[in-house]
């Protein structure tokens, strides 16, 4: 069988007018858009043995030439061959690469990272895909949309095949088989659909159509043709794809998969860059050189700080723009939380946000101010959070000697987890847990986690509108974007914190949380009972709220 990777850099154009380095192709920042890429190969590699590239000219330059990426082969059949496309249309390229094979495959996305092989008897079968997806939404609306303003409409697409019934597809992160005139059909039918509506295709959202003309009309097709589909996972249908980004449960999962905006969030992509880290590091570091010396934007922001020296980076030249104060210290909820305040009680200019500002003067002029309690209480709370977090940013990412042994620690961190997880039950037991050093622990009334800039407002508008409800918040360093994260603790992971201020193996920590639930819930189902606290402690660890202690 032969292994697949696709990357169309899109159209002449595209191509032309975008720095294709910059590109972060749905991921929150570009750098992990290429490390998915390495990632993804350098796995496939490690567990089948080969990978097989077509691309074109300039993916070639990115993937081979810069990147050094052990392909195979390498195959530039997309030069040329979509220049007539939409650069939205990203699964044309797929399907191309599906329609011109010649013996079995399976072709993975970039953003698909297999830890185990599967089973022989699944490749070998005549239809494979990822899962199966059962009603998610976002089909019935594309179709919709299609059947409302498309000239031609295929019969598998007309509104009475699906209206009235269950809505499948095969999503594509895996897709593949042995039966190669299916593929020819099918990537003929894609095409056909695509360049006979190629008029009508800015009437509707053309992104979209991606998951339309690959996947669904893969199902279709093969159900139409009566030929079966093996399925590398179950059955999806919930939108959320919650399995698919659980890279806490390495080793014991068989494949990871980002779909959609979990691209975005900040722990997805932390774990797919210390995992190439960890795994890969000569790629690592290439893919950081490579977006460094295109000037282009990182949220790993700690490789622009002349105060880290690490012998795998190129130092930076004297010239090199600084982008270390994009992710400095800020205000940003408490200035939204004192606009949202003006907007209902104008009290002009009375309170300003900063750090030349010391909390106890803001607290007097807040009171001055605020009559109401509750509202003053909310502002002091967000006030104090970014005060405190600014204050901890200062002291921790001044000095190179204390950037370098918490980068060195933050590498070591994870290491550490990935092989404890690894361990038998019996070797993982004996393992000893503790707090971490640097840190603030507050007991807020308020929940102001926000994953986007543009939820702050939203955060803080509900806050204000809500009642006091207890919140543990803990304020750790975040080294790779030169920052502090806030990660909320539940009850469990809040009970497991306040165990380990002595430092408890595993064991001892399963004991001591025996307390906490009633006997005749453990006795009934302790497996269950285990497997909770053992997920509650791999989480904490990976977040750093808690760490593995040697001694």
């Amino acid at each position: 069988m032969k292994f697949l990777h696709t990357l169309w850099t899109g159209p002449p154009n595209f191509a032309e007018e975008n720095n294709l380095i910059h590109m972060k192709a749905g991921w929150l920042s570009c750098e992990y858009h290429w490390m998915s890429w390495a990632l993804s190969c350098l796995q496939a590699v490690n567990v089948f043995g080969e990978i097989n590239l077509v691309t074109d000219l300039k993916g070639r330059e990115i993937l081979i030439d810069q990147l050094r990426l052990p392909y195979t082969t390498i195959s530039t059949a997309l030069e040329n061959t979509l220049d007539h496309c939409h650069p939205s249309l990203w699964s044309l390229a797929k399907i191309y690469t599906y329609g011109i094979q010649t013996e079995p495959f399976l072709h993975l996305d970039g953003d698909v990272f297999i830890w185990h092989k599967p089973e022989a008897e699944f490749l070998n079968s005549r239809l494979i895909a990822q899962n199966m997806d059962k009603n998610l939404p976002f089909y019935a609306d594309v179709l919709n949309e299609i059947n409302g303003n498309f000239s031609y409409i295929p019969p598998l697409f007309l509104k009475e095949n699906y209206e009235h019934g269950d809505i499948y597809a095969s999503n594509a992160g895996l897709l593949g088989g042995n039966d190669n005139t299916f593929f020819k059909e099918y990537s003929r039918q894609a095409f056909e659909f695509i360049d006979r509506n190629k008029d009508d295709l800015g009437k509707v959202n053309t992104g979209a159509l991606n998951f339309i003309f690959e996947q669904y009309l893969f199902c279709q097709l093969a159900d139409k043709e009566d030929i079966p589909i093996s399925y590398y996972k179950d059955v999806v249908d919930d939108p959320v794809f919650k399995d698919y980004i659980k890279f806490e449960d390495f080793p014991h999962t068989q494949m990871s998969h980002p779909v959609g905006n979990f691209k975005k969030y900040q722990h997805v992509c932390d774990h797919v860059a210390k995992k190439l880290r960890k795994d890969y590091p000569d790629y690592y570091y290439r893919v950081i050189d490579l977006v460094r010396n295109t000037h282009a934007d990182m949220r790993s922001a700690i490789y622009y700080s002349p105060l880290l020296k690490l012998s795998r980076l190129q130092p930076l030249p004297a010239e090199h723009p600084s982008r270390l104060s994009e992710t400095k210290q800020s205000f940003e909820r408490t200035q939204a939380a004192i606009q949202y305040l003006n907007n209902n009680h104008s009290f002009g200019d009375s309170l300003v946000a900063g750090n030349n500002i010391a909390f106890n003067d803001f607290m007097g002029r807040a009171k001055l101010v605020l009559p109401d309690e509750n509202e003053r209480d909310c502002l002091l709370e967000i006030f104090r959070i970014e005060f405190e977090r600014n204050a901890l940013i200062k002291k921790i990412y001044s000095h190179s000697a204390n950037v370098l042994k918490l980068y060195n620690e933050d590498l070591n961190a994870f290491q550490q987890i990935q092989a404890t997880f690894s361990l038998s039950e019996a070797d993982l037991l004996k393992v000893k847990i503790g707090q971490p050093k640097n840190y603030i622990l507050f007991n807020c009334g308020w929940d102001w986690k926000y994953n986007f800039k543009k939820e702050i407002v939203p955060v803080v508008e509900r806050n204000f509108n809500e009642e006091r409800s207890p919140f543990e918040l803990l304020l750790l360093p975040d080294i790779l974007q030169n920052d502090i994260a806030e990660y909320y603790l539940d009850e469990i992971d809040m009970i497991v914190f306040d165990i380990v201020k002595n430092v408890f193996t595993v064991e001892e920590i399963l004991q001591e949380m025996k307390h906490y639930f009633p006997e005749e819930e453990i006795e009934e189902d302790y497996p269950s009972f285990q497997q909770l606290i053992f997920n509650t402690i791999k989480r904490l660890l990976y977040s750093g709220s808690v760490k593995i202690i040697f001694k």
